[in-house]
């Protein structure tokens, strides 16, 4: 059970209480996710380390032999920056490790020396802030793990079903999430003025329908966060994403505004309280059925798992 949710179609009913906004102002922020930006970035890192090997590489064919010594420089720095960056702890910790084993070994001047802290370090070097993007952007290029991608498959299916959303689809998306509330009003969703919310299943055109669907598009964010600490699935703004195309929908069709009036959250604070509320009850859904997640995501992992086969899982079949 999800609860609290909001229960009216005309106000933003969570948070009302003094305990429910005491929560609210305690919930994390939904996480930052630029992938166009780390992908773009590991790949022009990417081409220039390429490129400075293959000059190396070639430089005797085409008598570039003159610049493999900038280019020898610029992949010492460019690899020395993003190592020093990325695993300042990881080295200065190894370092450290390596001189007490050898303590008796060193001359006295170097048993008095301190590694330096990060703070101290020149343009933030050693916090991830100068190349954390590029190694970010480097491991969604390179990792393939079926597992995570299961396990983010599996929350989409258990909060739809739990949910009771008349969906089953394993990756979530903003366009199906918003196709799926406009159908629910049981009218024409092509820009036909006329709707009836009395159609074949019921009415997602409220806050409480709304934060359903949210909950939905949170549940792979929800589970990924919880087990690993960069994103790679999932993706967090498809949850936005949703709450703008109805609210886009919204200005250009008289149905959907007529519908949605009052349910769509208004401005960008109250866009967040919407998008956190749905990322920590999609995080309380899973964690109150761990169990059951973890089976049908282990289902999934097995890659002959059918529909039925899911529902025998939820079911306890």
């Amino acid at each position: 059970n999800i609860n609290p949710t909001p229960q009216s179609s005309s106000t933003f009913a969570f948070g009302a209480s003094s305990q429910e906004q005491e929560r609210l102002e305690g919930l994390a922020p939904v996480p930052d996710d630029d992938r166009a930006t780390e992908v773009s970035q590991a790949v022009i890192f990417s081409g220039v380390v390429v490129g400075c090997i293959g000059i190396n590489f070639f430089s005797g064919l085409f008598g570039l032999e003159d610049l493999t010594v900038w280019t020898n420089l610029v992949l010492g720095v460019a690899i020395t920056t993003v190592v020093v960056d990325n695993f300042f702890d990881a080295i200065v910790m190894g370092g450290s490790a390596v001189a007490k084993l050898n303590e008796d070994k060193l001359p006295d001047q170097a048993k008095n020396l301190n590694a330096p802290k990060k703070e101290e370090m020149p343009l933030g070097i050693g916090t991830g802030s100068v190349t954390g993007t590029v190694v970010r952007g480097l491991s969604r290029l390179l990792s393939d793990n079926t597992e995570r991608d299961c396990q983010c498959e599996a929350a989409a299916v258990f909060a739809a079903y739990s949910l009771g959303l008349p969906c089953f689809a394993f990756q979530p998306n903003a366009l199906e999430g918003a196709a799926l509330v406009l159908e629910s009003m049981g009218g024409n969703s092509n820009d036909s003025d006329e709707f009836n919310l009395k159609g074949s299943m019921d009415s997602l055109a409220s806050d409480a329908g709304l934060l359903k669907v949210l909950i939905w598009l949170m549940a792979p964010v929800a589970m990924e966060i919880s087990k690993y600490p960069q994103l790679m699935s999932s993706e967090p703004r498809e949850a936005s994403g949703f709450l703008q195309r109805l609210a886009d929908k919204s200005k250009n069709a008289e149905y959907a505004q007529t519908a949605l009036e009052g349910a769509l959250p208004v401005g960008d604070e109250q866009t967040d309280k919407y998008l956190r509320w749905a990322l920590a009850e999609a995080d309380l859904l899973l964690r109150n059925n761990a169990k059951t997640v973890d089976a049908l995501s282990e289902a999934l992992a097995g890659g002959a798992a059918t529909v039925g086969d899911c529902v025998a899982v939820l079911e306890d079949w």
